[in-house]
């Protein structure tokens, strides 16, 4: 029933609403509509309404339904849409219109009944019409269309709406729901989102839903548009799941907290502190805890650890927001154990100080439980996390109540339990935590194990100073060091900080506790400071003494960083501190040792210099020290220096004269110190005992005046005794010698052929002894067999041997130095004997030995060019005139010019030279530049003037690539300023001797650089004299006095100094300003550093030196003289400078015969005047003597008292065998005195002619020569004429025309500059003769004729200048005046070719000069050398001469031609 009245007043409803609507639409249309006419619906039946609602239009439809009270009546509405055609064009309109009249009316919602039925319509007709829909549809439906009906939206609402739809149209859906989702309950929002997630479900693709809709621009507006606020239903990782690209912290507002917890436990979505900040800005601190809950449990879930940064920014929020220092101890230690902890992991450094902040103030047990929590997580701590936790935990022991956790009881334990593994304080860091008033007490409680193992933890020890600290204040040290084994980096460190116990230790047990136990391990870690004259100084001598021991014979010093160099700079400090000897103390039982040196310099004493020595014990103290036997083995080592031992030596004879020998060790006795007389008290079985040490330790000793006194002790002489003596040998007289008989000296010829240093008498005596006997030297293994006697030999036994036999004698080297260390007339003899056999040149050079090339004539060496190897050339020694002419066969050799030798170079002559190419040339003239490790070669003036002359056009100013010598020939002018420096650097290293006196270079050169080296005035600086170099050698008085001491440095390589110069430098050295100290210092060692200078010294400086001072220094200096050469009038002055100019006048001999031995002083006659030498100089002892009296006597006025005790000696005549002896005291002999001498032998007249004595005076030199030639078979041989030398020019002209050509040509040149013209012209042509075969190759026979051109014609020396000779301006000015004279201007440019320019060089020159005036200068100027003329040109034309004619150059003689193959096989009559 209530149904029917229902429908019968909807009836009533729709026909009233259709009669208005169709009023309204006729009205609107102005047409009819009759079926919707009211006055026709109000009799009209249901069927009848239905039908006319039918007829009306959608619009008219809802305007209907929004009429009155209509959409009240759910059954009115139902028939109104029942009626509605369902197609969407007409749905569109009936919403559309009803949308709009709702809106009008503000209708905002409809009845729950209604709302759902009419949703549940629509829904039925449009979801089938769904697909028609555009984007716009769906939006213009779900948005403005059913806004009011979408409260009523449930299950099957989402059911219908399709899948399929674009994810537009699905956005619009969500958009419309979000629009109404206050009305929505929450079963309705949670449909919205399970349709939500089904349909984004179905739209997923890699990751992604609905990213790519056109609207979607960002992760907001895809939050947004795909979910509104239904997100809030979903969980974080719902968004990941259809966005895998989704970032939350973007929309981080628009999450819930729920949403905020889950994004922040998912590392990858936060990148940093500022993605936390922001996340954390949306969280209230009141809901921290539930957050850091929801996170750690998130975290805990997805085992997820999140970036150091990430957490740190959350543990920071928690630091500055969550108010936790408020909280209770419980509370926090909640917070670290639950929220918190996966937030712990991996701590970062800078938070370490905020999380201590927590624990400030709290109970000890809480603070102890937060370092175990974060000790249980430091695994996961950087090292840098681990430091600041460490130092915040070392800030919490210092204060504010410093260690008030600590109860007592080893305070390493509680160390070790409250930094648990995050180390532990290192000593600097542990002495920081000690209380000033509790140091001793906390330290004192590590017993050593702890205190071993804390000093060992990794890092523990840092600063040094620390360490020693703590050991100064713990008791237990000493334990420590015996019993605990720490690693090497800790005793490295401890050592400094007990070093100053050990060595400030008095008792020598102590002391030996020190060394040998506690400190055993630890010294190896000494350092250079630790063992420094400052830390050693105050160090107790017994510790000092042990120091010395143990650094000199148990310390290993390769890995330290200092050597015993260091170590003995100490002990010399330590020793020379205070006065008188330093830890000497005779009345201390401990310190009365008298092995002090052992003591307290040790092994160390290597080091010691003769100062250091004085200045730790002064020659008044050092007597008691000196015979100890430890100090004597001590300064037996060979490395200390000499001065050192030598003082040390002379010393103990000092304070003890009568000391033996035997009591020094065995290496002291081949020091030359210990004096001859401490041998001479010795019997002779001690002599023997001395003489097996010497021989054990010296090898020998090389002491002539030892080997002398050791010889005189022996009495009877054995083989054995020969064999003890060995090189002692050399100390027999002749009077011992001739006392042993023949047999016994030939079974001991082994052993006296190996003696080095016989004196000439003596090894002849030996040898005239040995051939009394059975043997015999008639052949090369006799020969061989007489070793170093050689030198006593006489070339007549040497020449009687084969000649042939002697070839296997060049293969012994030990022959070929004892037979150099012979007579030259011996070396001379052998040469000729091995020249006799061949005739071919090559085979000649490969017999003769290299070092005895020297002997072979130079005509010899004149073979065809290039038929020799130039290897062969070159391992021989050569004479300047032999090098001349073994140079030309570099022209067409290949070869490498540095490694030509010295004496090959010396052949260098413009001669010689002449058909090399330039860069050749070049190349030979750099190679004799000067060389390290190599001797000078040496080159006369006109050689260097020819190497300028042949590069003067392509010099450079490189001029360490010149010979220095040559440099003093440059034209200076030509050289740049900016060079001039290098260029007199390079200079001064140059002989300014070479130079000619005429030339003065020295001057010249020196006044150039003054003006190059900016020198003003007299005095010259450091640096000037060191760039002068050699050129000092020829300054004058003014400027070595006034200049830098260090010029007296140079002046010791001049070769010789002027009277002025010596006074000079005398005067710089009175003036104490020199390194060489006041003259009351001076000692020998002032002597021997003043190097060749004392040479040149007067008495004014001599007298200055103790007697004893100088005869130390005479025996070695005299015998380095006479191995040098040195002149003899030098010598001979030397001598006048050291004895006293008033002689001593006395009836006898008061300063000691001169016995064997005092002969064999080096230093011997020094000590003697000539009266006293006259007195003490017994006639036999010179005869037994001879030979070593006149080598070593070099006065005028002692040479002739041993001439005068010689005639007396001899009174029937000087034998030939004691004439050889004399030396330089046949030098001073009168022809008196030569009339009585026996010069019957070549090996007489070779030794009077040794040019190392000194020259003859003419008439001498004569008589010499004529007593020779009287002795029958005797001539001017040869070999005489090699002897003799320049001493030819003594003789008459008629004598020297007795020389044969042969003889000339097989002889050594002669110097003839000193003949007169007759015998030059005597010479010349004999020489011609001779030499007249090698015409062939004229650079041979010019090279051979030189040394006697003086002598030649005119027309032969035109002819010369026809031959392309290149003639020095030497040879030139060595011609006859009358010659030059007349030699034409082209004459001369032809003799002189390259070397044309010296005439230049030499204008100067009275014989240059002379010729220059002669000639015109016209002619002089077509030479183009700037040579100028005196001579008036001719004012009228004169008649045209001829040029000089060159002679008709003579034949050889048939004679000579035939004779020339016989030159080779010639030998000495």
């Amino acid at each position: 029933m209530g149904g029917s009245r229902i429908s019968a007043e909807v009836l009533l409803v729709f026909a009233v609403g259709i009669a208005c609507l169709s009023s309204l639409a006729s009205a609107a249309s102005n047409t009819t509509d009759e079926p919707c006419q009211g006055a026709k619906l109000q009799d009209a039946s249901q069927a009848e309404a239905e039908s006319v609602l039918k007829s009306c239009s959608p619009e008219q439809k809802a305007k209907f339904l929004l009429e009155s009270n209509n959409l009240s009546n759910e059954t009115l509405v139902v028939l109104v849409f029942t009626t509605l055609n369902a197609s969407l064009e007409n749905l569109n309109s009936f919403f559309g219109s009803f949308v709009a009249g709702a809106a009008k009316r503000n209708l905002t919602a409809l009845s729950m009944d209604v709302r759902d039925r009419l949703l549940n319509l629509t829904l039925t007709a449009l979801v089938p019409q769904f697909n028609l829909l555009n984007d716009e549809g769906v939006q213009q439906w779900l948005q403005v269309y059913l806004p009011l009906l979408l409260p009523s939206a449930n299950s099957q609402t989402f059911e219908v709406i399709p899948r399929n739809i674009t994810c537009s149209s699905y956005q619009h859906i969500v958009k419309g729901f979000d629009n109404i989702i206050s009305q929505l309950s929450g079963k309705q929002t949670q449909l919205v989102f399970n349709f939500s997630l089904d349909y984004l479900t179905g739209q997923l693709s890699s990751g992604l839903s609905c990213v790519d809709a056109g609207n979607v621009t960002d992760d907001r507006r895809w939050l947004e548009v795909n979910f509104g606020r239904f997100r809030f239903q979903a969980s974080f990782m719902d968004f990941l799941r259809f966005n895998v690209n989704f970032k939350g912290v973007k929309v981080a507002d628009l999450l819930s907290f729920t949403q905020l917890s889950q994004l922040a436990a998912i590392p990858s979505q936060l990148n940093g502190t500022q993605d936390v900040i922001k996340i954390m800005t949306f969280i209230n601190a009141s809901n921290f805890s539930r957050f850091f809950d929801l996170l750690e449990f998130e975290i805990k879930t997805r085992s997820t650890n999140h970036t150091q940064e990430v957490k740190s920014a959350f543990l920071q929020a928690v630091f500055d927001r969550g108010g936790l220092t408020a909280a209770s101890d419980e509370e926090v230690l909640l917070w670290l154990r639950v929220q918190l902890r996966p937030l712990l992991v991996d701590l970062s450094p800078a938070l370490v100080t905020s999380l201590a902040t927590l624990g400030e103030g709290r109970r000890c047990n809480t603070t102890e439980e937060m370092i175990k929590l974060l000790d249980s997580l430091q695994t996961t701590f950087s090292s840098n996390t681990k430091t600041e936790i460490f130092g915040n935990i070392v800030r919490f022991l210092q204060g504010p109540t410093p260690l008030k956790c600590y109860s007592g009881g080893s305070f390493y334990l509680f160390l070790k339990n409250t930094f648990l593994s995050f180390g532990f304080p290192d000593v600097s860091t542990l002495i920081s935590l000690l209380p000033p008033t509790r140091k001793s007490e906390l330290l004192n409680s590590f017993n050593a194990s702890e205190l071993s193992q804390f000093l060992s933890e990794p890092g523990a020890i840092g600063n040094g100073s620390d360490v020693c600290d703590l050991f100064s204040l713990y008791n237990h040290t000493a334990a420590f060091l015996e019993t605990e084994d720490v690693p090497d980096d800790v005793r490295r460190t401890i050592l400094p900080c007990v070093w100053p116990l050990a060595l400030s230790s008095s008792s020598r047990s102590e002391v030996n506790f020190w060394f040998d136990l506690r400190l055993k391990n630890y010294l190896r870690f000494l350092t250079p400071d630790l063992i420094s004259a400052t830390a050693v100084q105050n160090a107790s001598c017994l510790a000092f003494e042990k120091l010395v021991s143990v650094m000199g014979n148990n310390f290993t010093y390769n890995s330290s960083e200092f050597g015993r160099e260091d170590v003995y700079s100490s002990i010399r400090s330590y020793l020379s501190a205070g006065s008188g000897v330093r830890c000497y103390d005779p009345r201390d039982p401990e310190l009365n040792s008298t092995s002090w040196f052992f003591n307290y310099i040790g092994s160390f004493i290597t080091f010691i210099t003769l100062d250091d020595l004085t200045s730790f014990v002064n020659t008044s103290q050092i007597e008691v020290f000196l015979e100890d036997r430890f100090n004597l083995d001590l300064f037996s080592n060979v490395a200390i220096p000499s001065n050192v031992t030598s003082f040390y030596i002379k010393q103990v004879f000092t304070f003890n004269p009568t000391f033996s020998p035997l009591r020094f060790p065995g290496i002291f006795l081949c020091s030359s110190d210990v004096p001859s007389m401490s041998y001479s008290s010795l019997d002779e079985n001690n002599t023997l005992i001395i003489l097996d040490r010497l021989g054990l330790f010296c090898n020998g000793t090389n002491n002539p005046e030892i080997a002398a006194t050791l010889a005189s002790n022996i009495k009877t002489l054995t083989l054995e005794i020969f064999r003890a003596l060995g090189k002692a040998s050399s100390g027999l007289s002749i009077s011992q010698i001739t006392s042993v008989s023949p047999s016994v000296l030939f079974s001991a010829l082994s052993t006296l052929s190996s003696v080095t240093d016989w004196a000439q008498d003596q090894a002849r005596t030996i040898i005239e002894r040995l051939l009394t006997s059975d043997f015999k030297i008639d052949s090369a293994a006799a020969l061989k067999s007489l070793g170093s006697l050689v030198t006593g030999l006489a070339s007549e036994l040497l020449d009687k041997i084969n000649p042939a036999d002697l070839l296997s004698i060049p293969t012994s080297s030990d022959f070929i130095s004892n037979i150099l260390s012979a007579p030259k007339i011996l070396q001379l003899t052998f040469v000729n004997k091995i020249i006799s056999l061949f005739k071919d040149p090559l085979t000649l050079l490969l017999s003769v030995p290299d070092r005895l090339a020297l002997e072979i004539p130079p005509s010899l060496l004149a073979f065809p060019e290039g038929s020799v190897d130039i290897k062969i050339i070159n391992a021989k020694l050569w004479t300047p005139d032999q090098a001349v002419l073994v140079f030309k066969n570099l022209a067409a050799a290949v070869f490498e010019a540095d490694l030509l030798s010295p004496f090959v170079l010396q052949g260098f002559t413009c001669t010689s030279v002449q058909k090399m190419t330039p860069d050749k040339v070049t190349g030979l003239i750099r190679a004799v530049r000067p060389r390290l490790g190599l001797p000078k070669v040496v080159l006369k003036e006109s050689q260097l003037t020819c190497m300028y002359n042949l590069v003067r056009n392509s010099l450079t100013e490189n001029f360490l690539d010149y010979p220095s010598d040559m440099l003093l020939f440059f034209e200076t002018q030509n050289i740049q300023k900016d060079s001039c420096r290098s260029y007199f650097s390079a200079l001064g290293v140059a002989d300014f001797s070479v130079a000619s006196g005429i030339l003065r270079k020295g001057p010249q050169l020196f006044t150039e650089a003054t003006t190059c080296l900016g020198i003003t005035g007299l005095s010259l600086n450091r640096d000037a004299v060191g760039v002068l170099g050699n050129m000092v050698c020829t300054l004058d008085r003014s400027y070595i006095e006034n200049s830098d001491p260090f010029i007296l440095e140079k002046l010791k390589a001049c070769k010789d100094l002027s009277d002025g110069q010596v006074a000079a430098i005398e005067t710089l050295l009175l003036s104490g300003k020199t390194v060489y100290g006041n003259s009351m210092s001076w000692s020998e060692q002032t002597l021997e550093s003043l190097g060749t200078l004392p040479l040149h010294l007067s008495r004014n400086v001599w007298g200055r030196f103790q007697t004893t001072a100088k005869r130390n220094f005479l025996k070695t200096f005299m015998p380095n003289l006479r191995k040098l050469k040195t002149q003899k009038i030098k010598l001979k002055n030397l001598f006048r400078q050291i004895i006293p100019i008033v002689a001593k006048r006395a009836a006898g001999c008061t300063e000691g015969n001169i016995s064997q031995v005092i002969i064999s002083d080096p230093a011997f006659p020094f000590g003697y005047d000539e009266t006293q030498f006259d007195l003490c100089l017994d006639i036999p002892v010179l005869r037994d003597n001879l030979n070593n009296i006149c080598q070593n006597v070099d006065d005028d006025g002692f040479q002739k008292v041993i001439l005068k005790k010689l005639s007396l000696a001899y009174p029937s005549g000087v034998p030939d065998q004691a004439v050889q002896m004399l030396g330089s005291v046949s030098r001073v002999a009168t022809l008196e005195d030569i009339s009585k001498w026996s010069i019957t032998k070549v090996d007489t007249l070779s030794a009077l002619f040794s040019a190392d004595d000194g020259s003859w005076e003419t008439e001498k030199s004569k008589e010499i020569i004529e007593r020779y030639l009287r002795t029958s078979g005797n001539s001017l041989g040869p070999t005489e004429l090699t002897i003799i030398g320049s001493n030819l020019c003594s003789l008459d002209a008629s004598r020297l025309k007795t020389i044969s050509p042969l003889s000339i040509l097989t002889a050594q040149p002669a110097n003839v500059a000193s003949c007169s013209t007759e015998q030059k012209t005597v010479l010349y042509e004999t020489s011609s003769n001779a030499f007249l075969v090698y015409r062939a190759s004229f650079v041979d026979y010019y090279n051979l004729m030189k040394p006697y051109l003086g002598g030649a014609p005119l027309g032969d020396v035109v002819f010369l200048s026809t031959q392309n000779i290149n003639m020095d301006v030497d040879v030139f000015r060595s011609l006859q005046l009358d010659v030059i004279r007349n030699l034409t201007v082209r004459n001369v440019q032809l003799l002189m070719g390259d070397q044309l320019r010296d005439l230049k060089l030499f204008e100067n020159d009275t014989v240059v000069r002379t010729w220059a005036n002669l000639q015109f200068q016209s002619d002089l100027d077509t030479l183009g050398i700037g040579l100028i003329s005196n001579r008036t040109e001719p004012t009228t034309v004169a008649p045209i001469q001829a040029t000089t004619a060159a002679a008709a150059f003579p034949q050889p003689s048939v004679f000579l031609a035939a004779l020339l193959p016989a030159v080779l096989l010639q030998r000495r009559a």
